[in-house]
C-alpha cells in the first residue's frame, strides 16, 4: 500500500507539473505570436541587425490568404496544423495541399474541413496560390518540380534540407522570390524556432503564428542551424532511456513517461532564458560531488559529448553537399 501511495504521488505531482508547464508555454507562445518584434534578425556576428528583406510582391492585405503545399509529408502536416490551429488571431488562411501522401492530406482535410482543400495535382496548387511551400523530399525534388509551371510572382518557400537557393531558383524559374525555412514538429503547437533565409516580410506575416522566427543572412548560417536540428531524435532518446530505466525499477510506464516529459520540459524552459551559451547553467546544475556532476564527468571521460560534436560536423557536411571524408 505504501508503494502504491508513493507511485500515485509521483503520478499526480508529475501530471500537475506538466499541466502547469504546458499552460505557461502556451501563454508564452501566444504572446510571442502577437508581438511585432518577435523576429530575430541575426547576422553572422550573432548580433541583432536590421536585415534587409526581400521586396514583397504578395498582397497580404486581403481578408483571406491562400497558401499551397507541394508535398504533404510529416513536416508539412505539422506546419499546416500550426498555421490553422484554433484560437489564433490574424488573417484567415486557406490551405491547398498536394494529393501526395493521401493519408496525411485527408487527415488535414478532416481536421480543417473549411480551410483545407486537396488539390487534384501539384500544378493546380501553383495555378491557384501565389505562396507555394515545397515539402517534397530532397531526392524527389527535381523530378516533382521539373514538370511544374511557376510564375514570376510566386513566393516559393522551400522546406528541402539540402537544396540551396541557386538550385531552387533553377528548378522554380521564373519565380523571383525564393527562400528556405526549417520547420520542426513543435511548430504544430506554435512552439520552437523557425529558421529562414533570406528575411521576407510576407513569410513573417504568415508564419509568425507558428513559432519564433529567426531570419538569417546567408545559407551557411542556415545550414549550421539545420544541422543542430538533427539532435531532435537524440533528445527523445535521452528521455526514452530515462523512461525505460524507471520502468525497470518498477514504476508503471505512464507515470514514468509523465515524469520524464515534465522534467525535460522544465529543464528546457529554464534554459531558454540563457542568452550567451549554457556553460553557466551546466555549472549551476552540478553540486560538487553530487549525482549530476558524476554523470557529466563520466560522459565527458567517455567522449560522449565530443562524439555529438563530430556527428554535427558530419551532418553539416551532408547539408552543404560536401563529399564524405
Amino acid at each position: 500500500e505504501d508503494r502504491e501511495r508513493d507511485v500515485q504521488g509521483v503520478r499526480e505531482g508529475a501530471r500537475g507539473l506538466l499541466t502547469d508547464l504546458m499552460q505557461a508555454a502556451s501563454v508564452r507562445a501566444a504572446k510571442q505570436a502577437a508581438q511585432d518584434d518577435k523576429v530575430d534578425r541575426k547576422g553572422s556576428s550573432g548580433m541583432k541587425s536590421a536585415a534587409p528583406q526581400q521586396s514583397d510582391i504578395i498582397d497580404v492585405t486581403q481578408d483571406t490568404i491562400r497558401v499551397g503545399f507541394v508535398g504533404t509529408g510529416t513536416i508539412v502536416s505539422h506546419t499546416v496544423k500550426g498555421l490553422l490551429r484554433p484560437g489564433l488571431e490574424g488573417k484567415k488562411l486557406d490551405v491547398i495541399v498536394s494529393p501526395r501522401s493521401k493519408d496525411k492530406a485527408e487527415e488535414l482535410k478532416k481536421l480543417f474541413p473549411d480551410q483545407v482543400t486537396i488539390a487534384e495535382d501539384n500544378q493546380f496548387i501553383l495555378d491557384t496560390c501565389t505562396i507555394v511551400c515545397l515539402g517534397v523530399t530532397p531526392q524527389h525534388a527535381e523530378s516533382v518540380l521539373e514538370g511544374l509551371k511557376f510564375k514570376e510572382d510566386h513566393l516559393v518557400i522551400s522546406f528541402l534540407s539540402t537544396a540551396k537557393i541557386p538550385d531552387l531558383s533553377r528548378m522554380c524559374a521564373p519565380a523571383k522570390q525564393i527562400l528556405r525555412a526549417i520547420p520542426m514538429p513543435p511548430i504544430e503547437k506554435g512552439l520552437g524556432p523557425l529558421v529562414t533565409h533570406p528575411p521576407n516580410q510576407t513569410f513573417d506575416s504568415i508564419f509568425s503564428r507558428t513559432g519564433k522566427i529567426i531570419a538569417l543572412e546567408n545559407e551557411i548560417e542556415l545550414a549550421a542551424m539545420m544541422s543542430t536540428s538533427a539532435l531532435m531524435a537524440t533528445y527523445y532518446e535521452w528521455m526514452g532511456v530515462g523512461h525505460k530505466w524507471l520502468v525497470a525499477q518498477g514504476i508503471p510506464s505512464k507515470p514514468a513517461t509523465t515524469y520524464m516529459c515534465s522534467l525535460f520540459l522544465a529543464l528546457a524552459t529554464k534554459g531558454q532564458h540563457e542568452e550567451d551559451g549554457f556553460d553557466k547553467i551546466v555549472s549551476e546544475s552540478q553540486t560538487p560531488g553530487g549525482i549530476n556532476e558524476q554523470v557529466v564527468r563520466n560522459l565527458r571521460e567517455e567522449g560522449w559529448f565530443e562524439g555529438v560534436g563530430k556527428q554535427l560536423d558530419g551532418i553539416l557536411a551532408r547539408v552543404l553537399g560536401k563529399p564524405k571524408a
